[in-house]
């Protein structure tokens, strides 16, 4: 159902080495002014899922396509340097003071008037497939639990799983992270061109949120 990203494991070498990555990272960075993050890492899972004209972020990148960046670490980027920051299926990787450091950071960077997008499965979505005995909505993505016990379980644990969101807990979190604008969103769709179509998964119902700088 959901690709794994390590989300805090260094590479090899020592602080030149992270030099490196954040003298990457901040050249793509300001160059684009858009982030992706979480975006997978190739021959892992599903693989990297590389944005054209987008900084494309994980634990592991080549320096070219993908950057290499500790994501629960601040950027190497400016304050207001970035325009929109994207992240599907990632922040429910991490833990809940994690992923509101992560999107205090994202409010940091942004610019006047920015967005991060964000989409995550949605707890509200696996309850209500739990009470309907439900066990085969994500079958396409390879995933059908024994059980709709199995459902629930697997859904909050497996993959790295650390916390999973609904839409209010989602948006309060961005609220409590400095956005003022915050709001769900459709699955492809949204106000903001650049953020339009991004997804890669099946719409399975997930936690899509939009919050403004």
């Amino acid at each position: 159902m959901i690709w794994s990203t390590l989300t805090s494991r260094r590479g090899p070498g020592g602080p030149a080495h992270h030099g490196r990555e954040a003298r990457a990272l901040r050249t793509s960075g300001l160059a684009t002014r858009r982030l992706h993050l979480g975006c997978g890492i190739a021959n892992l899972g599903h693989g990297a899922k590389v944005l054209p004209g987008w900084t494309n972020v994980d634990i592991e990148g080549d320096g070219v396509q993908t950057f290499a960046w500790d994501l629960t670490d601040p950027f190497p980027l400016p304050a207001g340097s970035i325009d929109f920051i994207y992240s599907e299926h990632f922040i429910e990787h991490l833990s809940l003071a994690d992923g509101a450091a992560l999107l205090t950071e994202c409010r940091r960077v942004l610019a006047p008037g920015g967005v991060v997008r964000l989409s995550t499965p949605d707890l509200r979505m696996l309850v209500e497939q739990y009470l309907a005995g439900e066990v085969r909505e994500w079958r396409d993505m390879g995933w059908e639990p024994a059980t709709p016990c199995d459902l629930v379980n697997e859904g909050l644990r497996n993959w790295g799983h650390c916390y999973v969101y609904d839409g209010p807990k989602l948006l309060a979190v961005l609220r409590a992270a400095g956005f003022s604008a915050v709001a769900r969103c459709r699955w492809g769709q949204s106000a903001h061109a650049a953020l339009v179509g991004l997804e890669t998964r099946p719409d399975h119902g997930d936690c899509i949120v939009e919050g403004q700088a």
